[in-house]
C-alpha cells in the first residue's frame, strides 16, 4: 500500500462528525500534519451538491501523493442558530479521477 492508500484508510476509519465548516479543521492533528500540512492542492469545490432542510453538502476534490481524493462535507448551513455539529454530517473520503470533458461554444463574427 502506498501512502494515499494508507491516508484513505485512516480517513475512513475515523468516521468523523464535522464540527467545523473547514473539513480540515475535522482531521485530527497528528493526521493532517504527517498526511496533508503542505502537501495538497485544492482542484475542484462544490460537486455533487447535495440540499437539505438546513444545509448543504458537496465534494471538494484534492490532489495529494499524485492522486485525486474526495470529501464529501457541510459546505452552507442555511440557519444562523445552527452549527455543524448538528447535522450530525460524517465526512466522507473516497478516491477520485480526473475526468475531461469536450464542450463547443459559438464563435461570435
Amino acid at each position: 500500500m502506498d501512502k494515499f492508500d494508507i491516508l484513505l484508510e485512516k480517513l475512513n476509519k475515523l468516521n468523523p462528525v464535522q464540527k467545523q465548516m473547514d473539513w480540515a479543521e475535522c482531521i485530527p492533528e497528528d493526521i493532517y500534519t504527517e498526511y496533508f500540512e503542505n502537501k495538497y492542492k485544492t482542484v475542484d469545490e462544490d460537486l455533487s451538491i447535495d440540499t437539505h432542510r438546513w444545509y448543504e453538502t458537496s465534494i471538494s476534490v484534492i490532489k495529494i501523493y499524485d492522486r485525486f481524493l474526495g470529501i464529501k462535507h457541510i459546505t452552507n448551513l442555511f440557519s444562523e442558530n445552527m452549527e455543524c455539529e448538528d447535522c450530525c454530517v460524517t465526512l466522507k473520503f473516497f478516491e477520485m479521477k480526473e475526468v475531461l470533458v469536450t464542450s463547443y461554444e459559438i464563435l461570435q463574427k
